[in-house]
Order: structure tokens, then C-alpha cells, then sequence
């Protein structure tokens, strides 16, 4: 009987040896668990995941780098829609423009030319899409299209180079100063349904749109010249035109907002940003810190979204241009609210085109990166 007992008494202090072990190795196991987030199986399959995705796309959903189609990447040229992009690309002497959905990454090849394309214009609401050739030095052809590429109009012009004003007001027309090499300019207006090209007489090259018939556009002196000039606006087949701001350094308008930026005498180093509706009443303004050059100041690079946002660069502190190298803060504003909010601290004024709902902003030269705005996150759309 002592015999059987004493069996019995070790195989039971064995088993509770073993349960106690293995409870011991159950919490291990799960403090592991708890401290990185991972089930064991799942932190292999993480770690295999995130040597497929690089880490820099967390969070963004965006397929990237672009797979080129065909031919090799000229540009990035804006957006089509939220989702949506243009890019060219460069085949021989000539040019293919693709559309391609950055969350897809599914690529659409919508105009093929013989020669090169220059540049590609939307139209504000992404329904129309501009495309500038040049065959030769001196010669230009701009074709319309709609969003699936299919071809409205074309129209060719003797041209060195040009510039583009959609109208946010009427679609169905354009604003079209060309200039020659030696930058005597004529302005026309396109008028896409009617297929007509119809000069326009301006003083100025670079005229914005505040209605459907009428300009606004920098008054500048050649007799007198000076760092500010008197804003006037004119209906766009009249003689007639009428002062309504006095030292501008420079205007832009969207549709129902014009902004100007101006400097005020008591505060040089300063740039003051003024936004008012198109029948200028005022909205919004703030003043950054500018940098100058030899006969003016610089301009960063800015854009708009729909909601009423403005983005763009500014430097730390007002200096010479040329000497400047600390870098730009890249911030957004909101016209409505008055709110300035710093999306990245620093960066290089490169150009800048922000989605319809402002929740990424094509940058660099060639927009060749991607920044979501929320996550304050940029990424590489084309590899370097």
C-alpha cells in the first residue's frame, strides 16, 4: 500500500511539475504577444510583407512607382480627378499621354502623337483635357479632348512657347497668349464647341478669368517701371477697363476667388496674401516672411483645392533669394476658417498640384512625387 501511494503521490508531483511549466510558458508566450501586437505565425508573414511593400507607402494605398507603358517618363502634368492622373511619356521624336489611377495602378494610354507633347492642360472640373505639340521650333498645335481621349478640335499656331487660362466659368473656352522668340505676344480666345480661335487685344499676356466674359491683369508701365502695378479688370471683347486695386506684385484667380499679393510699407520683409471673392469682397489674408531678388520678390510655388485651400511654400525668414538655403515650410490655409496649418517643416519650393478634395498634392519638377496631406507622408510616383 506505501508502495502504490508513494507511486501515485510522485506521478501526480510530476504532472503538476509540467502544468506549472507549461502555464509559465503560456504567459511568456502571450507577454510576447501583447508587447509586439503579433500572433507568432503573423509576425513571420509581417515580416515578409514588409519586405514586398517598401516602407515608405505605409499607409497610403497608392500604387507606386508608375509602370511604364511604353517609352520612357517625360512628366507628370496634374490631375484628371481625385483619383486620377496624366503622364507622358517620350516614344522616338514623339509623345504618349496616359491617364492612370493611383489607387488601382491601372494605366490608360489616351492620345498618341508624332511629336512631342510640350504640355497637358484639365479643365477645372477634369471633363476636358488640352494637349500643347510642337512640330517644330516655331510651330504649335493644340488639341482638346475629352476625358477618354476621344478628340474634339485641333488648331495649329505659328508659336515659340504659350500660356494657358482655362475658364472656370464656361469650359467651352480658353484664354491662349502666344509668344513669339522674341516675347511679342497675341492673345486669343479658343471657343471649343464653335471650333474658333479669336484674337483677343490686351495690354498684358497674363490675364485671369473673374466671370465668363471678363479679365482681370497686372497694369504694368513700361515707361515707368516699378516693383507694383494697379489691377484692372475688362470685359474680354471691350475697350473699356476700370482700375479696382492699386500695388499688386502679383494676382491668380480661381473660380469666385481672386488672391493678390502685395507689400506694405511698414513691413518689407513681409509678403501680405489677400484672397476676395470676384466681386472683391474681402475673405481672408495672412502675411509670410519673402525673399528677394535682384528687380522683385520670389513667388513660391502655389495651388488650390476645391474646398477653398490654398497651399504653398514659405521660407523661414525673409533674406536674399540667392543666399537663402534653409528650406521651405509647406502649409495649407483655409480661406474659410482663416486656419494656416504646416503640412511639412521643410522642403524645397518646387512646383505644386493638389487633388480636387486636397488630399494629396502631385510636387517636385516633374510632379514625380505624391504627398498625402493628412498623413503629412510623400512617397516617389516615378522611380529616380
Amino acid at each position: 500500500m506505501v508502495k502504490v501511494y508513494d507511486r501515485t503521490w510522485r506521478r501526480f508531483l510530476f504532472l503538476f511539475v509540467c502544468l506549472f511549466i507549461s502555464i509559465l510558458l503560456m504567459i511568456g508566450c502571450q507577454k510576447v504577444e501583447k508587447e509586439s501586437g503579433l500572433q507568432p505565425e503573423t509576425m513571420h508573414s509581417k515580416t515578409l510583407h514588409k519586405e514586398t511593400i517598401p516602407p515608405s507607402y505605409a499607409g497610403f494605398n497608392v500604387r507606386a512607382p508608375i509602370q511604364m507603358e511604353r517609352g520612357q517618363f517625360n512628366t507628370v502634368s496634374g490631375w484628371l480627378n481625385n483619383e486620377t492622373i496624366i503622364y507622358v511619356t517620350n516614344i522616338g521624336l514623339g509623345s504618349n499621354v496616359y491617364t492612370y489611377h493611383i489607387f488601382t495602378g491601372e494605366s490608360k494610354l489616351i492620345y498618341e502623337s508624332e511629336a512631342p507633347v510640350a504640355s497637358v492642360y484639365t479643365s477645372p472640373s477634369g471633363k476636358r483635357i488640352l494637349v500643347y505639340t510642337v512640330p517644330t521650333t516655331y510651330e504649335g498645335v493644340i488639341s482638346i479632348l475629352d476625358q477618354d481621349g476621344k478628340e474634339i478640335m485641333t488648331e495649329r499656331l505659328e508659336v515659340f512657347d504659350l500660356t494657358i487660362e482655362w475658364n472656370p466659368y464656361d469650359e467651352n473656352l480658353l484664354l491662349i497668349s502666344s509668344f513669339k522668340e522674341n516675347w511679342d505676344f497675341s492673345t486669343f480666345q479658343l471657343n471649343i464647341d464653335e471650333k474658333k480661335l479669336v484674337e483677343v487685344q490686351l495690354k498684358e499676356p497674363f490675364a485671369y478669368w473673374v466671370a465668363k466674359d471678363e479679365l482681370i491683369y497686372l497694369d504694368w508701365s513700361i515707361q515707368d517701371p516699378s516693383l507694383f502695378a494697379p489691377l484692372m479688370k475688362k470685359s474680354i471683347f471691350k475697350t473699356d477697363e476700370k482700375k479696382v486695386l492699386d500695388d499688386i506684385f502679383h494676382v491668380k484667380t480661381i473660380k469666385g476667388i481672386i488672391m493678390t499679393i502685395t507689400v506694405t510699407s511698414d513691413k518689407m520683409g513681409e509678403a501680405k496674401y489677400s484672397f476676395q471673392s470676384n466681386d472683391f469682397r474681402k475673405l481672408a489674408d495672412f502675411s509670410i516672411p519673402h525673399l528677394t531678388r535682384f528687380s522683385d520678390w520670389l513667388v513660391p510655388y502655389f495651388d488650390f483645392d476645391e474646398r477653398n485651400h490654398f497651399y504653398s511654400f514659405q521660407p523661414l525668414f525673409s533674406t536674399d533669394a540667392d543666399t537663402y538655403t534653409e528650406g521651405f515650410q509647406l502649409f495649407s490655409f483655409d480661406l474659410v476658417k482663416g486656419e494656416k496649418t504646416a503640412i511639412f517643416e521643410v522642403l524645397q519650393n518646387e512646383p505644386l498640384s493638389c487633388s480636387p478634395n486636397g488630399k494629396h498634392c502631385l510636387y517636385g519638377f516633374y510632379f514625380e512625387k505624391l504627398i498625402n496631406v493628412d498623413t503629412k507622408q510623400m512617397i516617389q510616383l516615378v522611380k529616380e
